[in-house]
């Protein structure tokens, strides 16, 4: 069962993945009777005589609101979907957005959102979509400001490792389509289905919280730029906004429906090892902090384990990374993978996987990456230097070469990253 464990494990993560896409686990959350949607015992307002609305933005928006119809007792009346995806959608009204950096397309994104969010009124009834990504590809920055500073900001804010707490505490002060101001233009009935990415499933900080009232203050704010020293990456007026930002406007209350999160993802891998008969051993929200040092706890966690086997050790969460002058391609998961096989690389019996759920991972057009010793022969052979290759953030090349990348194209779904470490015997 296990002697090809390289194809074993991919086999899990897309199985994994199947488990956390929506209409899995819309069947965990809503269900329709005599015409009403009820998310668990919760009814929805949803009045036939209104129009219905659906609208989202988020890499698993699209998703997200294909699997809605089959609960709804009516067709929708208009649309509008901000999606990284290139595919025409007949069903809706689709707008593409920039990511991870936004751009002119996040911004026209934005404007068209606000500008439709706007225009409904008392007689609409609105389905919201929210999954992560919405920050990137939709934007509408206050004014005084142009997308140039935004993206130069999310730039900086990347490239100098901040959490997504703080940055989403940045971008909320900076726009004019997050931090709960749609839910201030909103006059529709409104309710957000969100997909979590975000380790606590903050409200506030998923999407930079559109329709949510923002848990920040011109404290917080103050804290992250002193922290980060981020008067020196930013520019002048960009700091003066942020430092101007005002907490005392509270937006209308929306109700927010958390449909999954990354403890789904930990589940459902859980659930494939059970299944397999290999034990799992579960570490949640255990991903956090930069990639590498996330990598090396986890291989001295791999290489000190001493129970039963096969074992699969399974860990969840987001990492970061803080970039130097000149990166090359790559990112957090392939970032991982790399640094646990320079601690891993003479053990053959222990196979890494370590993906995004998103499918997407960085720029590089990875899922992310799994490695064993196997990878690290060939790498031998091919003279290439991991260290070189994490000193220049340049997993991506790395994996390339040694056919340890995994690619899959945006997954339809986006509840954070997911680590199998499979120790076997041998």
């Amino acid at each position: 069962m296990l002697t090809h464990k390289k194809q074993f494990l991919i086999k899990a993560y897309k199985k994994i993945i199947s488990k956390v896409q929506s209409d899995a686990l819309y069947k965990k959350t809503l269900y329709r009777y005599d015409n009403t949607l009820y998310f668990r015992n919760t009814p929805l307002d949803i009045n036939p005589k209104k129009n219905l609305v659906l609208a989202g933005s988020g890499k698993a928006s699209l998703a997200m609101g294909r699997a809605i119809l089959p609960y709804l007792s009516q067709e929708p009346d208009k649309s509008l979907f901000i999606s990284p995806s290139e595919a025409p959608e007949a069903q809706f009204h689709v707008l593409p957005g920039d990511h991870p950096i936004p751009g002119e397309n996040s911004l026209r994104a934005g404007i068209s959102m606000h500008s439709f969010i706007d225009s409904l009124n008392e007689d609409d009834v609105m389905l919201y979509f929210l999954s992560g990504g919405s920050s990137s590809l939709m934007e509408m920055p206050v004014q005084g400001l142009g997308i140039d500073d935004i993206r130069k900001t999310t730039q900086t804010c990347l490239a100098r490792g901040l959490n997504i707490y703080e940055i989403n505490t940045l971008r909320g002060a900076l726009s004019l389509v997050k931090a709960g101001q749609l839910a201030r233009s909103c006059k529709a009935r409104c309710y957000v289905f969100v997909l979590s990415d975000v380790m606590g499933n903050d409200l506030s900080v998923i999407g930079s919280g559109p329709f949510y009232p923002p848990n920040t203050s011109p404290e917080k704010i103050a804290e992250i730029i002193n922290k980060f020293k981020l008067h020196t990456f930013l520019s002048s007026r960009v700091i003066e906004v942020l430092t101007s930002y005002d907490d005392m406007v509270r937006e209308p209350h929306v109700p927010h429906y958390l449909i999954g999160s990354n403890m789904d993802l930990m589940q459902a891998a859980e659930t494939f090892c059970f299944d397999h008969g290999i034990k799992p051993m579960t570490f949640p929200e255990s991903l956090f902090g930069e990639a590498q040092q996330a990598g090396k706890m986890i291989a001295d966690m791999l290489k000190l384990y001493t129970g039963d086997k096969p074992v699969c050790m399974i860990f969840g969460g987001e990492t970061t990374v803080t970039l130097n002058d000149h990166p090359g391609l790559g990112g957090r998961a392939q970032e991982l993978a790399l640094t646990a096989l320079s601690d891993l690389k003479n053990i053959p019996n222990i196979t890494l996987l370590s993906t995004g759920s998103d499918g997407m991972d960085g720029v590089g057009g990875a899922a992310g990456a799994v490695v064993s010793n196997e990878t690290y022969k060939k790498a031998l052979k091919l003279g290439l230097s991991m260290e070189e290759h994490l000193k220049n953030h340049d997993s991506y090349h790395f994996h390339q070469q040694c056919d340890s990348m995994i690619k899959t194209g945006y997954s339809g779904t986006n509840v954070g990253d997911l680590v199998m470490g499979l120790i076997v015997d041998g």
